[in-house]
């Protein structure tokens, strides 16, 4: 698996076995293993749970991922023209690809699909995809919300990592726990009051590399209204990140109050119009770096000092210390391919 992603050649099997790695929300690397029979049942389900109400005789799906797989492969068949596209490839390479290739639907992380966006915007993507499905991060609801209306189609998500196939979108959106593929046991968070849980996964029929009973530190949010396509499989509300990834301040009455991914985007985004990115990271209790990139028309300093306020009024809402936050401009610089995390608490 190392090899293939380092010559980019993704075809070998080990004895008949398809190795992979694959990372999901978490951003860490893990390692799979997928016989044949197994493969041909992952391309048979995520075509059936991914191309509802798409109507073409013959699909073409771009899929865009850091490393590709016999198991994506697995799915370009038939009727179905699935091409992959290296992230590591330049972007205005991917872009002359997308515009000769004409894809229906557009697959890979909500980065790149805003990259993609901003192409669209500029004139110099010409696609119309029937739908954009979001892989491999979280996707925030800005995030959707942009890239629907820049490319008006439907943002539907497949929740997978290396565990398993755990949850898509249906026809209404939603996304739904794959419950007839995945058992999953729900951990609430501590001090969440029950609103956050953390998924405990079985998979229902790997055998090659069975999972079982396995602890996910993805932080959840769960539906518990019926959804309107029918289904009653488990809803998941929101993929906030990853549980290390709460944040934690001093309480007034003493002790630390952890901060949920969730109310730290919200936090920063509801402060001012302005903003188009951001990152948060903690490096210690009580403190905060904020990263944001703003329109050319906001003037920084005006933003910065409104996202200050934000956090001041968040933090005294919920009885908290002031924080000592330091607010930059720009984001910090991550290696091509990697997964984007907007929320990060690194300890040392």
């Amino acid at each position: 698996a190392l090899k293939a992603e380092q010559n980019r050649d993704f075809s070998p099997r080990l004895k008949g076995l398809t190795v992979g790695l694959s990372s999901g929300t978490s951003g860490h690397r893990g390692l799979f293993l997928v016989s044949s029979e197994e493969q041909a049942a992952w391309a048979g389900v995520v075509l059936a749970r991914t191309l509802h109400h798409i109507s073409t005789k013959q699909l073409r799906v771009a899929f865009f991922l850091r490393s590709n797989s016999n198991l994506y492969e697995q799915v370009g068949r038939g009727l179905i023209r699935f091409r992959y596209f290296d992230l590591m490839v330049p972007l205005s390479e991917a872009v002359a690809a997308l515009n000769d290739f004409q894809p229906h639907i557009v697959i890979g992380p909500p980065s790149l699909l805003s990259f993609l966006a901003d192409e669209r915007e500029s004139g110099r993507l010409h696609i119309h995809p029937q739908r954009l499905i979001s892989v491999a991060e979280v996707l925030e609801v800005h995030d959707r919300e942009r890239l629907q209306n820049t490319f008006d189609a439907p943002v539907h998500q497949i929740y997978q990592c290396t565990e398993g196939f755990l949850a898509a979108s249906c026809s209404k959106g939603s996304l739904h726990i794959q419950e007839d593929l995945v058992a999953l046991q729900f951990e609430p968070l501590p001090d969440s009051n029950g609103t956050r849980v953390m998924p405990i996964i079985t998979d229902l029929w790997r055998r090659v590399q069975p999972i079982i009973r396995y602890r996910l530190n993805d932080i959840l949010q769960l539906d518990t209204a019926p959804c309107p396509c029918g289904s009653s499989f488990q809803v998941i509300r929101a993929i906030e990140g990853r549980s290390d990834d709460v944040c934690y301040f001093e309480a007034l009455q003493g002790g630390m109050r952890p901060f949920f991914p969730d109310t730290l985007r919200r936090m920063i985004l509801l402060a001012s119009p302005h903003i188009t990115d951001y990152q948060i990271v903690q490096r210690q209790a009580g403190q905060l770096e904020v990263y944001l990139t703003i329109m050319p028309s906001g003037p920084f300093a005006g933003v910065a000092q409104a996202v200050q306020e934000s956090i001041a009024t968040t933090l005294a809402h919920y009885a908290c210390q002031p924080a000592l936050v330091q607010i930059e401009e720009g984001l910090l610089p991550s290696a091509p391919g990697t997964k984007r995390r907007r929320v990060q608490r690194i300890v040392d």
